[in-house]
């Protein structure tokens, strides 16, 4: 059964830029680093399943780290 989109994340202003960051630290730890890339990728409307193929994480992981 396809799952319907999910609605559409919006970041404030500097938040892409910091999260970015994150995501390319090596001393942010490897959990948030992960979060910060899903939130990226939601906010770039990338779909939940794509996400966690993307991040190598369960769809559910996904949804409940939005």
């Amino acid at each position: 059964m396809a799952h319907p989109p999910a609605a559409a994340l919006v970041l404030h202003d500097g938040d892409r830029d910091v999260l970015g960051s994150w995501v390319r630290s090596h001393s942010v730890p490897a959990g948030l680093a992960r979060r910060a890339r899903i939130v990226l990728l939601a906010a770039d409307g990338v779909s939940n399943t794509e996400i966690a193929e993307l991040v190598g994480v369960s769809r559910q992981t996904v949804i409940s780290r939005r």
